[in-house]
């Protein structure tokens, strides 16, 4: 590809071309890392790291030519007013706009992003239609799959899988999409048939400093519809939509939504709820369990559905859905115990009020909460988070989540200044001993929500210091060391 097919384009960013427009480049790249012969480098500022600095070193790899924030010498480039938009831009140029040739679903909230992402992927599958998904716990690229750090990877991961998506013959692209994503313009340049917004509560303070600027960055993929397209959003947040040019779909408990959810039975088997839909009314069963998990579902059956998937088909695919690792994700081991044990990744307040109080409906037992608050994230929701575990359970244990270099005392301290005065509460700074601790406290019939973590393989203590830690691996090698020990004997 030529720089001057890319310079038009990029035309409303550029302040500079210090290159010749006819310069040809053969790969793209924002990653040190990930460099071939013949490439052009998008530098970029993040908060700890600035590759300004590192283009002698780019160029050895094999960089030609560099987009850049500010000027650099010896090296043809071309000056931008934001790398991370022009990124956005030239991903889109390079791969020939691959979301064109796909039906493109991206769904954003502050939580069940991962549920529906894989719940639309599971029905496709079923329904007979290959394609791909990316998000927290798994990317799924035609079969190749593998994890990613970031919830929503860069502008030049996303589009190029939706490139091999196309080329392998794949028919849709299912994505989460983050908040920082939508701040960081990863996804700028894509559009999408369908846009999901599960719901918006307090989380990424520390990042988006007010809740309204953190509100405003998830709305914002509504500005990311094809000309067709439709939003499918929590009846809550219809009074905030600023643009109601948009094709806006709603789903929730008020009898307004276009999708009204009634009746929500749960128990260990799974929910059940009737749902009002503009095709009739109709009956839904999900292995999932929690009542929220009705939201989740409604969402992906509208989206489906106003697309032109026949709903009972959409529906009847449901029930084979088993759920995502480390979400709402029940130990089958814990039953050798005669108790039961649910990871979760619920790590924000308005999170952790809704599995506790979904597992409260279904558990005859007390529940024990193991948890913590993660570091480097938004303090002020960490007091919060301990009033709500400490009000809705009846035994809270305090732990270590992922400290990322924070003191995790310290962390600690902060969720313990909002523990309901009274209430029965441990701090355990172990997050193994605080597991065990749960399981031996455990009587038969109780329930254990561990919670926090989810899927994630490591505990990460610093930049430099991370070490293997799944909290489902970990519970159950506790479990099998108590039976054999003898210190669990229900029968």
């Amino acid at each position: 590809m030529k720089i001057k097919e890319i310079l038009k384009a990029l035309s409303s960013v550029v302040l500079k071309v210090n290159c010749d427009e006819e310069m040809e480049f053969d790969y793209i790249s924002s990653n040190s890392k990930d460099i071939k012969e013949n490439s052009l480098f998008i530098c970029r500022k993040g908060f700890n790291f600035d590759s300004h600095k590192l283009v002698d070193d780019i160029s050895e790899k094999g960089a030609k030519v560099f987009v850049v924030e500010e000027e650099i010498k010896d090296y043809p480039y071309i000056l931008v007013v934001d790398s991370r938009i022009a990124e956005s831009i030239i991903s889109d140029v390079f791969f020939n706009k691959p979301y064109e040739k796909l039906i493109t679903f991206g769904v954003t909230g502050t939580n069940g992003k991962t549920t529906t992402v894989h719940l639309f992927h599971h029905i496709m599958h079923e329904l007979g239609i290959k394609g791909s998904i990316s998000g927290t716990v798994m990317n799924d690229i035609m079969g190749d799959k593998f994890y990613h750090h970031n919830t929503t990877p860069g502008a030049i991961e996303i589009t190029k899988n939706m490139y091999k998506t196309v080329r392998e013959n794949g028919k849709y692209y299912a994505m989460e999409v983050s908040s920082h994503a939508l701040s960081q313009y990863r996804v700028e340049s894509i559009k999408y048939d369908i846009v999901g917004i599960t719901n918006i509560t307090r989380d990424h303070l520390d990042f988006h400093q007010t809740f309204e600027n953190y509100k405003k960055a998830k709305l914002h993929i509504l500005n990311l519809l094809k000309p067709n397209g439709v939003a499918v959003i929590n009846h809550e947040l219809l009074k905030d939509i600023p643009n109601k040019n948009t094709k806006i779909i709603t789903f929730g408990i008020d009898n307004d939504s276009d999708y009204v959810i009634h009746e929500i039975n749960s128990n260990w088997s799974g929910i059940y709820f009737r749902l009002e839909t503009p095709y009739g009314e109709k009956k839904v069963a999900s292995q999932l369990l929690g009542d929220f998990n009705a939201f989740n579902i409604t969402l992906v059956i509208a989206a489906l559905s106003e697309i032109g998937y026949d709903i009972d088909e959409v529906i009847s695919s449901i029930s084979t859905f088993r759920g995502v690792d480390g979400r709402l994700e029940v130990i089958s081991e814990a039953k050798k115990l005669g108790i039961e044990i649910i990871i979760d990744f619920a790590h924000t307040p308005d999170a952790l009020e809704k599995v506790i109080l979904s597992l409260r409906k279904i558990t005859k037992g007390r529940i024990i909460t193991v948890f913590g608050a993660g570091g480097q994230s938004d303090i002020g929701k960490r007091p919060i988070m301990g009033k709500i575990v400490s009000k809705y359970s009846d035994i809270s244990i305090i732990t270590t989540d992922d400290p990322r270099g924070e003191d995790p005392e310290e962390i600690i301290k902060d969720i313990e200044m909002g523990i309901v005065p009274g209430s029965l509460s441990l701090s355990i700074i172990d997050r193994k001993e605080a597991i065990d601790t749960a399981i031996t406290l455990a009587n038969r019939g109780d329930v254990i929500l561990i919670a926090g973590r989810g899927h994630e393989p490591y505990q990460v203590f610093n930049e430099n210091y991370k070490v293997p830690f799944k909290d489902r691996d970990v519970t159950i090698d506790i479990i099998y060391k108590k039976i054999n020990k003898g210190e669990k004997t229900f029968k």
